[in-house]
């Protein structure tokens, strides 16, 4: 059962690094959900930054699943990933939409 779990979880985590890449690289920020184009260059860096922040710590979360289909080492790897995707993505969430916009 290993494999079958190494092999689905690994095309969503090769899906949210390519698309880490390309948002921040690439500067696809037209890519993020729910992104008008409206920022200045410098935010719309910033944007894309924090994007692609939140697409990585849910690819290394989603590598716990995987290490413990091997090892069987981790306790609650689904809470535990669970949790550290929900924490990024209510951060970025909060940096984002949850408080007024910087003054400049």
């Amino acid at each position: 059962m290993a494999i079958v779990e190494t092999v689905v979880v690994g095309h969503v985590t090769g899906f949210c690094l390519l698309l880490a890449w390309a948002i921040c690289r690439r500067g696809a920020v037209d890519l993020i959900a729910g992104y008008d184009g409206d920022l200045p260059p410098e935010r719309e860096a910033d944007l894309a930054r924090d994007a692609a922040a939140v697409l990585i710590v849910s690819a290394a979360a989603s590598g716990l699943i995987v290490v413990n289909a091997w090892t069987g080492a981790v306790p609650r790897p689904g809470a535990l990933a669970t949790v550290a995707i929900a924490a990024a993505v209510g951060w970025f969430l909060w940096r984002w939409n949850g408080r007024a916009p910087d003054a400049g």
